[in-house]
């Protein structure tokens, strides 16, 4: 599986996502974290907390942390940080999203000046 890594200064965390994890995640977090991942930029810190516990236990370190761990993590300083590293693990975990933006045929060429 493909992961993003979030680098803070107390550790880096490879970040990874699958349905499963979101849906375990969603009853600790207790808020809906499949609608936060389609619109990061509008998020709670409820669901920001989740997001980042859903991603850390895909592929968990030695010791998995805590959703209050998570949540020590996001600070002022970090908080862009750790969202770049969820998009990221968001589109890593939908590649079919990507093609979806490419479209079916080519734009027709402009006609060339004479």
């Amino acid at each position: 599986m493909k992961t993003a890594l979030l680098v803070l200064p107390e550790g880096t965390l490879a970040l990874a996502y699958d349905f499963n994890a979101i849906a375990d995640a969603e009853e600790i977090a207790g808020c809906n974290l499949l609608a936060a991942l389609e619109n990061l930029s509008d998020i709670s810190a409820n669901q920001l907390r989740g997001l980042l516990y859903a991603a850390a236990v895909v592929t968990p370190p030695a010791v998995r942390p805590t959703l209050v761990e998570c949540g020590e993590m996001i600070r002022l300083d970090t908080i862009a940080t750790v969202t770049m590293a969820l998009a990221e693990a968001y589109r890593l975990a939908t590649p079919a999203a990507a093609l979806a933006m490419v479209p079916d045929e080519p734009a027709a060429a402009a006609p060339a000046d004479v």
